[in-house]
C-alpha cells in the first residue's frame, strides 16, 4: 500500500508520486541539446524525486547517469572529496578514475569519447567552499569541449540559488540556462 511521503525522495511503488512528465521531457531535451544547467529550490519540493525520474528516462536513450549527493562535503579535505566523487563515479560510470585534484577529475572524463553520460550534483553547495570555486571552473571547461567527451550533460541542484554561493557571482557555466 502506497503513502504519503513528506521526508526524503520518493520511491514510486512505496509513496504516492506525481510523474512530472512535461519537466522530464524538458530535462530530457536539454541534456539531448548537451545543455548543462542548474536547478535550486526550497527543501522537501521533490528535487530528487525529479532527477531520479530523470535519471531512469536517460538511462532508457543510453546515457550513464550519475546522480551523486554533496550534501556531507562542506567540510572535507579536498582530498577527501575527491576520493569520494571518484568512488561515486567509478560506481556508475564502471570507471577506475583515482583523482588528485580536482583538474584532473574532468581530465579524465573527457578521455572517455565513446559513452554519453550525465552528471546530477544534488545538494552542490555543501562543497567545502575552499575549492568550491575550483570545482565549478573545471566543470566550465568541460562544458566548452562537451562535443569531444562523454560528458554530455552537468545538472547542478541545490536549495539556493549557485549563484549567491559562487564567490564571483558569475554562472558555473558562463551560460544563462
Amino acid at each position: 500500500m502506497r503513502t504519503f511521503n513528506t521526508s526524503g525522495p520518493n520511491i514510486p511503488t512505496e509513496h504516492y508520486t506525481l510523474e512530472r512528465k512535461k519537466l522530464i521531457e524538458e530535462g530530457i531535451k536539454l541534456v539531448n541539446n548537451k545543455r548543462y544547467f542548474t536547478i535550486w529550490a526550497p527543501r522537501q519540493t521533490g528535487k530528487s524525486t525529479y532527477f531520479r525520474q530523470l535519471a531512469v528516462q536517460l538511462e532508457k536513450q543510453g546515457y550513464k547517469v550519475a546522480h551523486i549527493n554533496f550534501e556531507n562535503y562542506r567540510n572535507a579535505p579536498q582530498e577527501t572529496f575527491l576520493e569520494r566523487f571518484a568512488g561515486e563515479i567509478n560506481k556508475y560510470w564502471d570507471t577506475n578514475y583515482q583523482i588528485t585534484n580536482i583538474s584532473k577529475i574532468f581530465y579524465d572524463i573527457e578521455k572517455i569519447k565513446n559513452q554519453k553520460c550525465v552528471l546530477i550534483i544534488d545538494e552542490i553547495e555543501g562543497v567545502n567552499p575552499e575549492y568550491f570555486g575550483n570545482f565549478l571552473h573545471s566543470i566550465r571547461n568541460a562544458y566548452h569541449s562537451r562535443e569531444s567527451h562523454c560528458l554530455k550533460s552537468v545538472i547542478l541542484v541545490g536549495v539556493s540559488n549557485i549563484l549567491g554561493v559562487v564567490s564571483d557571482n558569475a554562472s558555473p557555466f558562463n551560460i544563462i540556462d
